[in-house]
């Protein structure tokens, strides 16, 4: 055997043996590389639970052609069933720009919804560092329109559905996209002498970034 060979046939056994030495001396298995993450041992779903805080951005499209702009802040909880599955609770406040202008009796009259909220419950399915989930919970929005001198607004109480997928960065940092979409049913609002009728039902795209406390 050439002397190459021997060089590496001893690197081989030492590399084979290092590890299993490394267990005998200190208890446990010799530490490995995490690259920014921990690994439990317990399955994908434990590295999501704890609580998380973010911000998130996206465009809504409203039912009747409100549409616009919105960003918030969200917030939750989430804890594991087995080892794949995570539920959990999430709540939101947003601000949006959805509005909408048309004339009625000769007068410029704009519909908006300025603000957004939801609490929600929240399961998905967990792929190492990637989560796509479901969601689904209740709603509530600004509904108000302004025209003839008057102004009329109302807190409307709804419905919100969504799905999303989320993807650790790191052990602390995740990111997000999801589809929402939200239902209130329309609403008559008196302006003056007029009945302006609105409808702040929305279907929203965004997206998002949390930290895990």
């Amino acid at each position: 055997m050439s002397r190459a060979l021997k060089a590496l046939a001893l690197v081989a056994t030492v590399a084979a043996i290092t590890p299993a030495a490394a267990a005998d001396m200190y208890g446990s298995p010799a530490p490995s590389a995490s690259y920014g993450y921990q690994d439990s041992g317990a399955g994908p779903a434990s590295q999501w639970t704890g609580a998380y805080a973010g911000g998130q951005l996206g465009y809504a499209w409203g039912k009747e052609g409100l549409h616009g702009p919105q960003g918030g802040v969200y917030g939750g909880v989430n804890t594991a069933i087995g080892s794949n599955i995570v539920v959990g609770a999430e709540a939101e406040v947003n601000i949006g720009g959805q509005t909408r202008h048309t004339v009625s009796g000769g007068q410029l009259i704009k519909k908006s919804s300025d603000w957004n909220a939801a609490v929600r419950a929240r399961a998905g399915v967990a792929f190492d560092k990637v989560m796509p989930y479901a969601t689904v919970g209740v709603a509530f929005a600004d509904d108000t329109v302004k025209g003839f001198g008057a102004t009329d607004t109302t807190t409307k109480v709804g419905y919100v559905v969504g799905l999303g997928v989320e993807g650790r960065v790191t052990d602390k940092i995740s990111v997000k996209g999801e589809l929402m979409h939200t239902g209130f049913g329309g609403t008559s609002h008196v302006n003056a002498w007029t009945v302006q009728d609105n409808n702040v039902s929305s279907t929203v795209l965004r997206t998002g970034a949390a930290y895990k406390f």
